[in-house]
């Protein structure tokens, strides 16, 4: 009950959020001068309207509506201060920079990839987002931060970066050294694990704290390729505790010893989540000659490609679940999908305050556009088909409650139903009655909207099992629905689906998840 109580505040406070937001203004904002956008400026600005607002916020101020819910919070755009940049500490990024940043999105943050727009779109959100980086003077001039440098000839080059010298255990002993000597173990900790003496205390320039890279487990917020590390090093991170090493305090080759260091560090099973990565984004359903194998453990489905898909969490995580392994079947009438995701703990139904319980969704677009990765927007739906382990429990016929968890304690009898003391259920709550599946079909129109669809509607089918460390989730559909509000599949028309995971033993719910990116599923 507690579970639903929270998203029903969600969803009161949601509602009134999205509604606001669907009711911004998209005119043009002034510039310099007075004039109105240019038509680069213009287009940036509804992509980023869309896609971006909700976290950074239509002025850019970094306090969108999903700020609340999200850390490290988003980035102020106002301020001028961005995290990776190829450039000297002090300057600004580059185009290259800020389109790198959009296109990758931070690994470790709420920032996704944004491979998923166009290249246009994303060139056009770069200069929409400098055009943001502007203050409005007393005299109504308003002119950006980059605009401002260019006049003033300190637009900065990148830093130039030598190539990669040999990885020896002796570059390696000396980025040790340098290690030591520039103090990096007081925020990085002896080991790298982001556990130095320094590291509770460290805030950015906002004055929010902020938590130092763990080198052994966490996702490098710029990429993990030696160049990538070589330049934050070198340029810091603005706006952060991190500063800059440029080369009158780090030589280039000393520079790469302790990149060496650094990598050194990384602990070889979190090595294949740095370099494994989509490459077109989609995700084949193919088409079986015989009955659809119903069970996720069925031997059939290990013949089946998997897709890898990555997740970034939405909130800091002791031990993130780094991606979801996607397979997909159709066989003309039913379409099954199978996500696949390492969990050392299975998590079923939380009985007790202090308990959560593990789940998956999936988040279709309802009109084959790619909206707001957020659960969709006022004017572009989602279907969310989610399972959760506590209704496993359930249609399995172990459902849990006070009697098992406490089997020792005295138990009040009420013959008559369950319902005198499962007042939720009373009351007819769709979340709370006896499952006859464990997956809940739902739409939405932006966070906290989430909506259940009727019981005649709740036509996804589907099984959880865990075995050895790892969930396996199916999930099963008619291809056709008759229900306006379902997701529609046809071969060869691509269909936007993105994935959510919690981990129960985390204490995840709501919006404490990992997702991933938007990927396209196509049928045979």
């Amino acid at each position: 009950m507690r579970f639903e109580l929270l998203l029903l505040c969600l969803a009161t406070s949601g509602a009134s959020t999205i509604a606001a937001l669907s009711q911004t203004s998209l005119s043009p904002a002034p510039v310099a001068g007075g004039a109105t956008l240019d038509a680069t400026i213009r287009s940036g600005q509804v992509v980023y309207n869309q896609h971006c607002a909700a976290c950074h916020n239509f002025n850019g101020d970094g306090n969108g509506p999903a700020a609340v819910w999200l850390f490290p919070k988003p980035r102020n755009f106002s301020a001028g201060l961005f995290k990776i940049q190829s450039t000297p500490s002090g300057s600004l990024p580059s185009d290259e920079d800020l389109y790198e940043s959009i296109t990758r999105g931070l690994g470790g943050s709420s920032m996704p990839s944004f491979t998923y727009l166009s290249e246009k779109e994303r060139r056009d959100v770069v200069q929409y987002v400098k055009h943001l980086t502007a203050e409005t003077e007393p005299d109504g001039k308003r002119t950006n931060k980059f605009d401002e440098a260019k006049q003033k000839g300190q637009i900065a080059p990148p830093i130039p970066v030598p190539p990669e010298p040999p990885l020896t255990l002796d570059s390696i002993t000396r980025g040790r050294e340098f290690f030591t000597r520039l103090q990096c173990v007081a925020c990085h900790g002896e080991t790298g694990a982001g556990d130095g003496p320094s590291a509770l205390t460290l805030k950015d320039h906002e004055g929010i704290p902020v938590l130092p890279r763990d080198f052994n487990t966490g996702a490098f917020r710029g990429g993990a390729t030696g160049r990538d590390l070589y330049l934050r090093i070198a340029a810091g991170l603005a706006g952060t505790p991190m500063l800059a090493f440029p080369d009158d305090v780090l030589k280039p080759e000393e520079r790469w010893d302790l990149v060496h260091f650094v990598q050194s560090l990384r602990r070889k099973d979190v090595e294949v989540n740095d370099i494994l990565a989509p490459e077109d984004g989609l995700i084949k359903v193919s088409k079986s000659r015989k009955a659809l194998p119903l069970d996720p453990t069925h031997p059939d489905w290990e013949r089946i490609e998997a897709a890898r898909v990555p997740l970034n969490p939405l909130w800091p995580e002791p031990d993130p679940i780094p991606a979801v392994a996607v397979r997909a079947l159709h066989d003309g009438k039913r379409i099954a999908l199978l996500l696949q995701w390492r969990d050392a703990i299975a998590n079923g139904a939380p009985v007790r305050v202090q308990d959560f319980q593990d789940a998956a969704a999936l988040q279709f677009s309802l009109h084959g556009t790619t909206p707001f990765l957020g659960m969709g927007d006022s004017n572009n739906a989602v279907n969310i088909w989610q399972w959760k382990a506590g209704w496993q429990e359930e249609t399995d016929g172990r459902r849990q409650d006070v009697h098992t968890e406490y089997a020792s304690m005295h138990v009040d009898l009420y013959p008559e139903t369950t319902s005198l003391y499962r007042t939720a259920e009373a009351a007819g709550n769709l979340l709370s009655r006896m499952h006859s599946s464990p997956i809940e079909d739902a739409n939405a129109r932006g966070f906290g909207t989430m909506k259940s669809q009727p019981p005649k509607s709740q036509n996804v089918q589907g099984k959880g099992v865990w075995r050895d460390g790892f969930w396996n989730v199916l999930c099963v559909r008619e291809l056709k629905s008759k229900d306006a509000e379902d997701v529609r599949f046809a071969p060869g028309k691509p269909v936007p689906v993105a994935f959510a995971i919690w981990n129960g033993q985390q204490r995840d719910r709501n919006g404490r998840k990992v997702i991933s990116n938007w990927f396209q599923l196509i049928l045979e």
